[in-house]
């Protein structure tokens, strides 16, 4: 899953920060930030106060980086908490009503989010449930704070509920909504599973696994496989293929292995792999980035065997043969169709 940033980085933060900087709000000594960014507005007079939860790993990485501290999931009680709305609505109301549950009593809850990904209107859900104690417009975004008050609001359960693990359609699997693909089975990754070969066997890794779907579909095909291991950024995705493991090829889910892990940083030191899988993420927020399927490229091509083989779906515009032909001897192409292409790639270069 790629992180749904709301708008360019430092602008949603300059707008998030906009109460405090007006004097509208006190700048909390504690706090929380969910779906939590690093961004130029958020500086060093914040590090000490906020915990910020992400689980996108990339941005949780470079969160640490700067010197925030990172919580992959939120617990505790806190006097205030930010909360960074998502294009996604159902997984922006879902946070919403799990950073209620965090707020002490008479705790105050500030959102903001872009009006081009609903912002406007997600306030007005939250006006609609909660009131408002204050709200601002500007930087392209909607900016709006309310406190905890009495009991909990009946429809904050069905938004937690909207929120979590949710049938893909008539798959048998389930995703929740942020995830990459949520509402039905990417078409990029059945494209690549109809090119399983026959035979494949032993140690294999799934790049990008998101919500697990080309893990299940190898373990129940392919009995001869010993191990996989399922790389995946988003956490949330990487929970919900283990859900969809243990449910759909629970005779051989002690075979899969997890891994909260950022592929284009390349992979941790493990054993050659024989077969590694991926359909690589072609863009980053609105704009196609070919350098993300590029660099799972290369961490495949460090961490498979000599002879080991790589299959790789990418869309059909997207320039990789060149990248594969330079890390592997022998690439061909296995299909073309609706709009993506498949390659096998074998016998790597030594550099």
């Amino acid at each position: 899953m790629l992180h749904p940033a709301a708008m360019d980085q430092p602008e949603h933060i300059k707008a998030l920060l906009l109460p405090f900087d007006k004097g509208l709000l006190p700048l909390p000594e504690r706090a929380f930030l969910m779906r939590a960014e690093s961004g130029d507005g958020l500086g060093p007079e914040w590090r000490g106060r906020l915990l910020c939860e992400q689980s996108f790993k990339p941005a949780a990485d470079a969160l640490s980086k700067a010197g925030f501290r990172v919580a992959q999931r939120l617990d505790g009680a806190f006097p205030m908490g930010l909360c960074l709305i998502t294009k996604h609505k159902a997984e922006t109301l879902a946070n919403i009503a799990r950073a209620w549950t965090l707020l002490e009593p008479g705790g105050v809850l500030v959102c903001c989010g872009a009006k081009a990904l609903g912002g406007a209107s997600i306030e007005r859900e939250v006006e609609r449930v909660f009131g408002l104690d204050g709200q601002m417009s500007k930087h392209q975004a909607r900016v709006f704070w309310f406190h905890r008050d009495g009991d909990m609001p009946p429809i904050l359960t069905e938004w937690l509920a909207a929120g979590g693990a949710m049938a893909v359609g008539d798959s048998g699997f389930v995703a929740r909504s942020g995830c990459f693909s949520s509402g039905h089975v990417d078409r990029g990754s059945a494209v690549l599973a109809e090119c399983f070969p026959e035979g494949m066997a032993g140690r294999v890794a799934d790049l990008g696994a998101g919500w697990g779907y080309l893990s299940v579909d190898l373990l129940r095909r392919f009995p001869a496989v010993t191990g996989i291991d399922l790389y995946e950024a988003e956490a949330l995705a990487l929970e919900d293929a283990g859900t969809n493991m243990a449910a759909l090829a629970p005779a051989d889910a002690d075979k899969a292995s997890f891994h909260w892990l950022d592929v284009c940083a390349g992979l941790p030191e493990v054993a050659p792999y024989d077969w590694i899988i991926a359909n690589p993420p072609f863009h980053e927020g609105r704009k196609a980035d070919p350098a993300m399927g590029k660099a799972f490229i290369t961490s495949a091509w460090r961490s498979i065997r000599r002879r080991g083989k790589f299959l790789l779906v990418a869309n059909q515009t997207l320039p990789y043969e060149a990248d594969l032909r330079r890390r592997f001897r022998e690439v061909t192409l296995l299909t073309q169709k609706d709009g993506f292409k498949v390659y096998l790639s074998s016998n790597r270069h030594d550099r």
